[in-house]
């Protein structure tokens, strides 16, 4: 099991002081072989599988997004305006209706 490269990172003393090391992952085009490498931000990413000595790429994964405070989910909900629509009821007396309308709604 792989974690997403961006959560896992180690650290490695260096003249001292400690660095820290993200840890990412690597999958063989040719044989689909999937390791991890510590490396530093600035190290060129790996080509050659140790494996069969295919050609390798760097699995990228999403980062993660936590929101905060108030109001994004009450507002998904609502729809594009945000507002609620008002029922579409027409209030009135029946004599104002032509008769042939009239007589729809009396029966």
């Amino acid at each position: 099991m792989f974690l997403p490269i961006q959560m896992l990172y180690t650290k490695k003393e260096n003249k001292g002081h400690e660095e820290i090391m993200p840890i990412y992952v690597y999958e063989c085009k040719s044989c689909e072989y999937r390791f991890e490498e510590k490396q530093s931000f600035d190290d060129e990413p790996l080509t050659v599988c140790s494996e069969c000595g295919g050609k390798i790429h760097r699995i990228i994964f999403a980062s993660p997004v936590h929101y905060k405070g108030p109001g994004f989910t009450t507002t998904e909900a609502r729809g594009i305006t945000g507002r609620k629509r008002k029922p579409n009821i027409k209030v009135g007396l029946t004599s104002d209706l032509p008769p042939e309308e009239r007589e729809k709604h009396l029966g």
